[in-house]
């Protein structure tokens, strides 16, 4: 990387992917849980020689720290990790780089605590140990198989509820010709099905098609009032079938959102405000690509600014979402992949966040926002308020970068635009919440409290927002737009 990039980088704070450290802890598994994290999650640098404010230190002998980092990782990960360790130079001094690419022969950890206790990964800036349900995904990953297709032994093989499916999938398909009529052996045949002894068996995927005994294999929709989650005004939970699950949600969002109309020639044309296909790619994007071992459900929330979809699960199998974006796709869950491609639902093609940006862009709404949220990814897609003129809404500038807000002058789009995307965060929270907190960046953006408090005190020194308070490190106080 050259190094305006990773002057760049470190300026931007600590990240899924970058972790800063001013020298190595001399207890080594203090620091090696990093480079098992990054293994286990989307790869990342930790860079030494940085201080807690971003500034460049130095290492005073840093072919030696990295020789000594290089030993203390063959030593102590499990399996073999093999990062690229350099030195560079930054600012005239030298800083040491520890590059680790994401593994495929999950789970990493370190070797004085196994599996069980040794196993970490990367949520949002912080490095955790591994949950259950982290650490059985983490297994199947690097066995080569996926949660979805494990056959359920202990469930019943009903031929009647595969027979409706088919029948669904036969109903739903918009190309009959390409590849026929759907049977008990297409089911087969795209590992829906799998035979044990002779006996046909359901598979976990089967499952969430038809019976879906699964707890948590549920969408939750709810619409409040306002911008945040206090008031209930409409609340469902939808279980059943995945596809009948996608149809409801979809349905309670058109529910609750304008329905407005224009004349195209001769004939009266009704649109609402969110485009149908966002909603439905979002929607259908958080059941495909969900965690499905994670005690929670898929959730759609609907606020006066905006439809709120998040899905248990971080982006699967060391996907950035730099990745994701540029339209790099990793099925977590191949066989509802499938299956719902099968009938129209789903493309397998990484299209669907372009879908979503395109439609929202077509309907003259603002860039919607895609954000890992500690264990979980989320989509914002905004809703214009009516009672804004067109030329304060948020998004109305060409590339997205405006911000207009209730309380407070709009920022500049000249000023906006050359934030990093952490201050970015910071700001558009406290035009959104009229404040914001160490501890509600840290969550907003999925930054370290270290990172936080030094993205507000930029911002404060640098004239956007306003400090309430006496001490900056502490969470209760808070930052205000300057008005």
């Amino acid at each position: 990387m050259a190094e305006n990039e990773l002057l760049k980088e470190i300026r931007a704070g600590e990240s899924k992917t970058l972790e800063l450290k001013e020298a190595l802890p001399s207890r080594a598994e203090r620091w090696v849980k990093t480079v098992v994290a990054f293994s286990n999650s989307a790869g990342g640098k930790l860079v030494v020689g940085v201080s807690d404010g971003g500034g460049v230190a130095g290492v005073d002998d840093a072919r030696r720290t990295a020789d000594a980092a290089a030993n203390a990782i063959d030593d102590l990960c499990e399996p073999q990790v093999t990062p690229r360790i350099r030195v560079e130079e930054l600012d005239g001094r030298d800083v040491v780089v520890i590059e680790v690419q994401p593994g495929t022969a999950t789970p990493y950890h370190l070797k004085g605590g196994g599996e069980e206790c040794g196993t970490y990964v990367r949520l949002g800036a912080t490095t955790r140990p591994a949950d259950g349900a982290s650490l059985r995904e983490l297994r199947l990953r690097g066995s080569g198989q996926y949660y979805d297709e494990q056959p359920c032994l202990d469930a019943p093989f009903d031929e009647g509820a595969v027979q409706r499916l088919c029948d669904e999938m036969n109903r739903r398909r918009r190309d009959a010709d390409r590849g026929g009529e759907v049977t008990l052996r297409s089911l087969e045949n795209w590992g829906l099905v799998k035979r044990l002894d002779g006996e046909r068996v359901p598979t976990r995927a089967l499952l969430l098609l038809t019976s879906n005994p699964f707890e948590f294999a549920r969408i939750q929709c709810a619409q409040f009032k306002g911008t945040d989650r206090v008031v209930f005004l409409d609340r469902r939970d939808y279980g059943g079938p995945l596809y009948e699950q996608i149809d409801e949600a979809e349905d309670f969002v058109l529910r609750n959102i304008r329905l407005g109309a224009r004349i195209e020639g001769l004939y009266r044309e009704d649109y609402y405000e969110i485009p149908r296909t966002a909603i439905r790619e979002a929607i259908v994007n958080a059941v495909v690509h969900r965690d499905l071992q994670a005690s929670s459900c898929v959730q759609v929330a609907l606020y006066d600014d905006r439809l709120e979809v998040t899905s248990p699960g971080t982006l699967y199998g060391g996907l950035t979402l730099e990745d994701a974006l540029g339209g790099t796709t990793r099925l977590r869950n191949p066989r509802v992949a499938n299956a719902l491609m099968q009938m129209d639902l789903f493309e397998n093609w990484g299209t669907g966040i372009r879908r979503i940006r395109e439609a929202c862009a077509e309907a003259g709404l603002p860039e919607p926002e895609f954000r890992e949220l500690g264990s979980a990814f989320r989509v914002n897609i905004f809703r214009l308020r009516l009672e804004i003129p067109e030329r304060e809404r948020p998004g109305a500038a060409s590339d997205g970068d405006s911000l207009s807000h209730g309380k407070s002058a709009p920022v500049p789009l000249e000023v906006f635009s050359q934030l990093n995307d952490n201050e970015k965060a910071a700001v558009k929270l406290a035009a959104e919440k009229g404040r914001v907190t160490t501890a509600g960046l840290v969550e907003f953006a999925g930054i370290s409290r270290r990172s936080a408090i030094r993205v507000l005190k930029r911002l404060a020194e640098g004239g956007l927002l306003e400090w309430h308070g006496r001490n900056p490190s502490d969470p209760t106080q808070f930052y205000s737009l300057r008005g």
